[in-house]
């Protein structure tokens, strides 16, 4: 039996309330009840660090720097594909160990490639990696195209939910035409498909957009944040 799960294709916004957005909607994970898939944009090319990343002026000159809620290393956001899964404490992902979790959400990242006309993969294990770049080698369950990493992700596990942040770059030959594939749509039929989920559409609410305004202003647009890890 499928299991109804929320999908919010969101717009295009700019890095700090990108992930403000994300938080608000971790932080009022319990109330919804279900997981949820948003697939965003960004209006620039930034640069994305993780949580525990040092912060250096060198990272990304010229160019918009924003702390993740999450861990991992820098990403560049100039020409991936962004998307978000947060789980409620009471779903199965959850409670689920980190690597197995990985393993599903991948799983479906790697269908919904493969429905794209790209040749993914699971990595089995682990590659040479930089940890201060996210795309710099493999880990284990990243996807990878041709041994070379495409997809990878960042997660935090708080009370209130789990929240899975996940980049996908398309390889040089799926953008050769100079228009990548419509990934909204494989990427929600590589959920269906791999975890059995049944989407409704996810309408944010005021109140959600309100909170996500908030934590932008005092939070992801402040120095005190994105330079809270000095190198």
């Amino acid at each position: 039996m499928s299991e109804p799960w929320h999908f919010w294709l969101d717009g295009t916004r700019d890095p700090a309330m990108n992930m403000a957005l994300d938080e608000a909607l971790l932080r009022t994970a319990p109330e919804r009840g279900r997981p949820l898939l948003r697939v965003y944009r960004w209006d620039s090319p930034a640069v994305s660090i993780g949580l525990l990343q040092r912060f250096s002026p060198k990272l990304a000159p010229g160019r918009p720097v924003v702390r993740r809620p999450t861990g991992g290393g820098l990403v560049d956001h100039a020409r991936d594909f962004t998307y978000t899964v947060v789980a409620p404490p009471t779903h199965s992902l959850y409670r689920l160990p980190t690597p197995e979790c990985y393993r599903l959400l991948h799983g479906a990242v790697t269908t919904a490639l493969k429905l794209a006309g790209i040749a993914a993969e699971l990595a089995p294990c682990c590659g040479p990696n930089d940890r201060n770049v996210c795309f710099a080698g493999p880990v284990q369950y990243d996807v990878v195209v041709a041994g070379g990493k495409v997809a990878g992700a960042a997660q935090r596990r708080l009370k209130r939910g789990l929240l899975h942040q996940g980049s996908i770059l398309l390889p040089p030959a799926a953008t050769a035409s100079g228009q990548p594939p419509a990934l909204d749509g494989a990427l929600r039929l590589g959920f269906e498909r791999e975890l059995d989920a049944a989407f409704e559409e996810f309408h944010p609410t005021p109140a959600l957009f309100d909170l996500a305004e908030q934590l932008s202003s005092e939070k992801y647009r402040t120095r005190q944040w994105t330079e809270r890890c000095r190198a």
